[in-house]
């Protein structure tokens, strides 16, 4: 890919629409949702909901509880990206029926924001997002407890998205138990975590 469509796929601000999201009253509720549902006290600390910072210490729990984690990438110059998450991500994230299945994480392409990355090494979102084979933004990506990827979504679709979503989420919960079967191994060749 060229730099030019890299710069404008992931260029602009950043800080601002996470400001937005997490300012937002009505956002408190899944902000502050608490720790998944665990045995292990390391695992209390793991949020439902929270933006990517910790592979590892992630992959760590998804591998004790046997859960897959949903990665929502967007930026902040993307209009389709919020109204995404307006429409879909954030009703996700308040609705108890997903609180326990899965682990939703964000990351913001064009953010001045670093992670720790899989191998225990700090990246940044961009680099991360790059690595993961993410060109454009809005992507959702399923990810299993080994690291590999089940399946994404890319682009928008209004009508159909919370279609999207549900089998999506439904199939990587099958596949976060088992990869063997074919439908979980659709996009294995794909760039996943390892």
């Amino acid at each position: 890919m060229s730099e030019a469509r890299k710069s404008r796929l992931f260029a602009g601000g950043g800080l601002a629409l996470a400001l937005c999201l997490f300012a937002s009253p009505g956002l408190a509720e899944a902000r502050d949702a608490g720790a998944v549902a665990g045995d292990d006290p390391a695992a209390q600390t793991v949020r439902f909901v929270d933006h990517l910072s910790d592979v590892p210490a992630d992959l760590a729990w998804m591998r004790a509880e046997q859960k897959p984690m949903m990665i929502f990438f967007h930026a902040s110059f993307c209009g389709y990206c919020k109204m995404i998450d307006e429409e879909f991500i954030i009703p996700m994230r308040l609705k108890p029926k997903y609180q326990g299945r899965l682990l939703i994480r964000r990351v913001q392409t064009d953010a001045d924001h670093t992670l720790i990355g899989p191998d225990g090494e700090t990246v940044s979102t961009l680099k991360f997002s790059q690595r993961l084979g993410v060109t454009g933004v809005p992507y959702v990506l399923f990810i299993a407890p080994n690291g590999e990827r089940i399946s994404s979504i890319t682009g928008t679709a209004p009508g159909f998205y919370n279609h999207y979503l549900e089998r999506n989420v439904d199939l990587a919960e099958r596949c976060a138990r088992d990869m063997s079967p074919p439908e979980c191994r659709k996009e294995v060749e794909e760039p996943g975590l390892y």
